[in-house]
């Protein structure tokens, strides 16, 4: 008989048509595993305009509504279930009932399955009642931000002691999340990236042109949500000393994203006299990455340990940019050091620090052979450790396992 490999997969993220970033590296985890033979079925929240269920690469995915009329769903989605929470008095109210839809549509599939995967803490208890209900083994991936600011929550403590196996994404993540509880199996297993689609495109984009870039100015990329952990505040403050203090006048930078800070760091920008060096590039679709990606000489992400103790959790866009032989420059904190080998595929750099950060730019900026020789190595690195094709495999390994 023909063994069955099959995997129920609970996540408050998935992408979406008007959002095709949010959790793809659940959908690529996915899509690499139905590519292994491994029948996959993704349950999601819903999102107005889209399709309650659908087959996507192989992928059988089914997104459930939690409010009516779904225009008026506010709590996954945009800036994340978190900041949706502080921000919005529809989320709040919606979450209860969030928990039931995702409750009942769980119920429906997971006996048709072998293993429940579950990405976030939320997707995580209602994968462990159905669980111990159904007599499944559940596997929970920790992405950072839940065990960075629950902690000792008894919420997080009851899913750690329920789990067949914990997923973390960085040696971080891990660390913080055993010191919670001393879960018995556990890996360090990160988000991969698709080295064919990630890769350096070919120069002809007339992306700079439309940033208004010359050829001889140093393009500097971040991105990421307009969140406080993100530390685009440092950013911008860096780039006020290169260009206010250093004089320093070659250097551009593009800021991708969203969120509710927004309005705050266009302030800051005019406050600065900075608006021929920034330019905000709002929401960028995921086909266009690889090209920003490439078109950028240097990629920042200057995350920080915010007022919550949040952090990033790895960052899947270093790996991203590195894949495409861009070097790096990152905060050392969280899981960033997991990714950036300083001086090697890039620089790290104390959080919080603009005068440390913007002598980091200057140096790559000047010297395009390192910049070059990091970016070359970049992408072995990425190659070597986080090909999606080896990712997917240790995540295979884990189920047969169990």
């Amino acid at each position: 008989m023909k063994k069955d490999r099959s995997v129920l997969v609970l996540t408050t993220s998935f992408p979406t048509s008007f959002s095709s970033a949010a959790g793809l590296f659940v959908f690529e985890k996915c899509r690499y595993l139905a590519k292994n033979n491994i029948r996959v079925k993704v349950i999601a929240p819903g999102h107005a305009g889209e399709k309650r269920k659908e087959i996507i690469n192989g992928i059988s995915v089914k997104r459930f509504g939690y409010f009516f009329p779904a225009k008026l769903q506010r709590l996954a989605y945009g800036a994340g279930i978190p900041a949706n929470l502080k921000t919005s008095f529809l989320a709040k109210i919606q979450l209860p009932i969030f928990l039931l839809a995702f409750f009942i549509s769980t119920l429906n599939e997971v006996r048709h399955y072998k293993i429940i995967h579950c990405h976030w803490s939320l997707a995580g208890l209602v994968g462990v009642i159905a669980a111990k209900l159904f007599n499944k083994k559940i596997v929970l991936m920790m992405h950072g931000a839940e065990v960075f600011v629950l902690g000792d929550n008894p919420v997080l403590k009851f899913l750690l002691r329920n789990v067949d196996f914990l997923i973390s994404n960085s040696t971080y993540t891990e660390e913080k999340t055993l010191k919670v509880h001393p879960v018995k199996n556990h890996a360090v297993i990160s988000p991969g990236v698709d080295i064919e689609r990630y890769c350096p495109q070919f120069k002809s984009s007339n992306l700079r042109e439309r940033l208004n870039i010359a050829e001889f100015e140093v393009f500097v990329l971040a991105i990421g949500n307009f969140i406080q952990r993100k530390g685009f505040e440092n950013l911008i403050q860096a780039l006020n000393i290169i260009v206010n203090q250093k004089g320093i006048n070659t250097i551009k930078l593009g800021i991708g994203g969203r969120g509710p800070l927004r309005s705050k760091y266009e302030n800051m920008v005019k406050t600065y006299s900075l608006t021929n060096y920034i330019t905000f590039l709002g929401f960028i679709n995921a086909k266009e990455m690889p090209s920003y990606y490439t078109q950028a000489d240097i990629f920042v992400l200057p995350s920080i340990i915010d007022e919550k103790g949040d952090t990033e959790g790895l960052g899947v866009v270093l790996l991203e940019a590195n894949a495409c032989k861009t070097p790096l420059i990152g905060s050392r904190v969280g899981g960033i050091t997991d990714i950036i080998q300083d001086g090697v595929n890039g620089l790290t750099v104390a959080q919080k620090d603009p005068v440390d950060l913007a002598e980091k730019i200057i140096t790559l900026a000047a010297d395009e052979n390192l910049r070059i020789e990091m970016g070359e190595n970049g992408r072995k690195f990425v190659e070597a450790n986080f090909n999606w094709d080896t990712i997917a495999q240790k995540i295979i390994n884990v189920y047969n396992r169990l």
